[in-house]
Parts: structure tokens; C-alpha cells; sequence
């Protein structure tokens, strides 16, 4: 069986790190498998044993546009500067291009299965098979399946790079993409059920179905020293991003802060110095208990991961969180919002506590955290045992099996 992975993403998260842990065990489990990507997702993926084709600089309007004239070229550029909206469209037209290209190349490596994630992936499918019912030059059909990690774009969640007024083209194009794939798969209930009522349909019976993502747990072994601070530890990963909460954190930190309470917070990925976080930090003098680590190797995050008291993460939306899968493989009590298909890993009071994405809430939590050890004590051996759940060595069979049905 030869399966081909199609991801395009403008930087590492939550969905990324599943197409990557995802890869490994389908390569571990003996299936043949190439991966598609843009350029800026390259070095992420090239620890693995497989192939990987370049599409080039995908997120810099220069090199979009070089590409469009010139289908033929890659073009690789250091740094990144995506102009929103006409990136879109010009990313679209790309795809439009360069099509027949990517059909030859599924064509030429035989590929059974094309498997795709996160939104410019699935475009970029639909372009390929729209109208063709997947079949290359009268040759066999290639079956796609379509893996919805999270929002589609601002599908699902207010707040997203894109205003309200593109909703209407995002719906248009998923209801094709939803018509044209052999299988959806949601990688949580709650997901599903939100694109069950935006788009109704009979097909879902045939079409849909929910996977959760699952963990490499052999990744918690041999993990090199991270030394961190005295005193009550919480790491926060969403950096950056927003519908992750971290300005909603800040806020809390500052309170329970003033309630002298010895705590330190370590922010996980990139965060430009100008950014609002930072600059709350700043303004709370909080600079002695909050630490920016910056984007981190996996080793070493999880490491980092490894030797908190607890995962903080009070996002304004959550498909699924792999972040919480991290934590509990280490006995970690979590603190999340209950928003999303959060609750469908997090069980209040068992495996951390959930809570509603505002500053007093999560400060509440922290406390309550903070002041009792016995409770920590009793979620992290919940959690060791309710990790063995979403092993990808359990949750790699359903996509097998998937794989198998289709072929045959």
C-alpha cells in the first residue's frame, strides 16, 4: 500500500506534531508512505526515515507569485512574509497550477491513498480531484481522506486571521472538499458534531468518523536534563497564539502572584518581544516568575514538560489538545478550558481541572492546585493510567484499518 501525506502549515503546533507522530508509526508499522509539504515544515519532518517533497516557500507572497509564472521552479526563501489575504488567493492559484504536476507524481509512485491535513492541504486536494472522480489519465482511483485537526480556518471559531466576511467562500469550499473525499476524520466528537450541523448530510453515516490522536509514549524515555526553578512550576505551550490564552494566564498569574504564592510559569514557543504577552509581563513586573524558553526540540520540551507541577493551558478553543495527552504520559495535572473536545481527554477533578477561559477562573484553579498536593498526587496516577488509552500503538489501527477498507 503506498500512501502519500499532503501538509501545508505555516508553523509547528498541535496538528503538526500528529501528522509527525502519525508518520512514525505508520512507518513503524511497515507502510509506505511520502510526505508533501511547503518548505517551512521541511526541517520538522526530516528526522523521520521518508521521502519529502518540497512545494517550496508557501507563506512568502514573492515566492507565490515567482511559482505561479514559473511551476517549475521551487522557490526558497529565509524568512516568511505572508500578505493574509492575497497569500490565499495566490496560494490558490498555485494549486490551480501546479495540479497536473502533483497528479503525474501520484500517478508515477502509484499511490493509493492520499491523505491530507489542515485547511491549505485539503484545497490543495480538492484541486486535484474536483471533477476527475480521482482517477489520473483513466487510471486507478486514488482514494483521499481529509483529517480535520481543529477550526477551518474561521469555520467553528470567531477569531482567526481571516474576517467573518470569507465564511461564506471557507464553507463553499469544505462543503466540496466534504463531497469529494472517501473519508473524513475528526480527531474529536465535539468537532464532528459542529460540522454535522453547519453541514447536514446522509453521507456522514458512510463518510465520517471520529479518531482521537494519540501519543508516542516511548518518547518519554532517556530525555536530557532541563533545569528548572524552585518553588510550584506550570508550563504553558501555546506561546504566541492567542486562542491558546496566553494574555488570559498573565492575568491570573498576576493575581495569584499578589496572594504570594511561589510560582513560576515557563512559555513555550517563539514570542515576538512586541508582543501583547510580553508586554504584560512587563507591565505586571512579573519578569522573575514568568520565563519565555522559546521553541523548543521535542526532547527538550518534553523534558521541560517532565519536571512541572502542572500544564496550564486555558485556551479559547480546543479541537482536541495533544498538549494534555504530553502531560498526562508524565502523571502531570492539567489545568484547561472546558472548551472543545478538551473534555473528551480532560476529566474534571480526575485528570486536572477545567475551567472557564477568564483570568479569575484559572487564577481559582491555580490555587486550589497550588494548596492541595494530595489532589495532584491522585491526578497524576489518574493520569498514567488513562494515557495508555491513546497510545499510537491503540489509535494507528483505526487509520490502518481505514486505509484497508478503502483499498479494498
Amino acid at each position: 500500500m503506498k500512501v502519500c501525506f499532503l501538509m501545508i502549515s505555516k508553523g509547528w503546533g498541535g496538528g503538526e506534531n500528529v501528522v509527525h507522530q502519525m508518520l512514525s508509526c505508520l512507518i513503524d508499522n511497515g507502510i509506505d508512505v511520502f510526505l508533501i509539504t511547503n518548505n517551512e515544515m521541511k526541517p520538522y519532518f526530516e528526522d523521520l526515515n521518508l521521502e519529502i517533497i518540497d512545494l517550496g516557500s508557501l507563506y512568502d507572497s514573492g515566492s507565490l507569485t515567482r511559482m505561479i509564472f514559473n511551476t517549475n521552479k521551487v522557490s526558497i526563501t529565509s524568512e516568511s512574509r505572508p500578505i493574509k489575504a492575497l497569500n490565499m488567493l495566490l496560494m490558490y492559484i498555485y494549486f490551480h497550477r501546479v495540479k497536473g504536476k502533483i497528479r503525474k507524481l501520484l500517478e508515477d509512485r502509484q499511490v493509493d491513498i492520499l491523505h491530507t491535513h489542515l485547511e491549505y492541504s485539503d484545497i490543495m486536494g480538492l484541486s486535484l480531484f474536483l471533477g476527475n472522480n480521482k482517477s489520473f489519465n483513466g487510471k486507478k482511483k486514488i482514494k483521499w481522506i481529509v483529517n480535520i485537526h481543529g477550526p477551518w480556518f474561521s469555520l467553528f471559531y470567531d477569531e482567526h486571521e481571516f474576517p467573518g466576511a470569507f465564511n461564506s467562500i471557507f464553507q463553499m469550499l469544505l462543503q466540496k472538499i466534504f463531497h469529494t473525499a472517501d473519508k473524513v476524520v475528526f480527531v474529536s466528537k465535539y468537532l464532528y458534531d459542529q460540522v454535522k450541523i453547519c453541514f447536514p448530510s446522509e453521507d456522514w453515516n458512510n463518510k465520517g468518523l471520529v479518531i482521537h490522536n494519540g501519543l508516542d509514549l516511548s518518547k518519554a524515555e532517556n530525555l536530557p536534563d532541563y533545569r528548572v526553578k524552585k518553588g510550584f512550576n506550570m508550563l504553558f505551550p501555546g506561546g504566541p497564539k492567542l486562542i491558546k490564552g496566553g494574555d488570559i494566564l498573565i492575568e491570573a498569574v498576576n493575581e495569584v502572584v499578589n496572594r504570594d504564592l511561589d510560582i513560576n510559569l515557563y512559555i513555550a514557543l517563539d514570542v515576538p518581544k512586541d508582543h501583547v504577552i510580553r508586554c504584560m509581563v512587563r507591565n505586571y513586573q512579573l519578569e522573575n516568575r514568568v520565563t519565555f524558553v522559546g521553541f523548543l526540540k521535542s526532547e527538550d520540551y518534553l523534558s521541560l514538560l517532565s519536571q512541572m507541577d502542572v500544564l496550564i493551558s486555558p485556551s479559547r478553543f480546543e479541537a482536541f489538545g495533544m498538549i494534555y495527552l504530553e502531560a498526562m504520559s508524565f502523571g502531570i495535572p492539567v489545568i484547561a478550558s472546558n472548551v472543545g473536545g478538551v473534555a473528551e481527554i480532560v476529566k474534571n477533578k480526575r485528570n486536572g481541572l477545567l475551567v472557564s477561559p477568564n483570568p479569575k477562573s484559572v487564577a481559582e484553579a491555580i490555587f486550589a492546585m497550588y494548596n492541595d498536593p494530595n489532589m495532584r498526587k491522585k491526578m497524576s496516577k489518574n493520569n498514567l493510567e488513562d494515557i495508555i488509552n491513546f497510545s499510537w500503538n491503540k489509535i494507528i489501527r483505526n487509520y490502518l484499518q481505514v486505509y484497508q477498507d478503502l483499498k479494498s
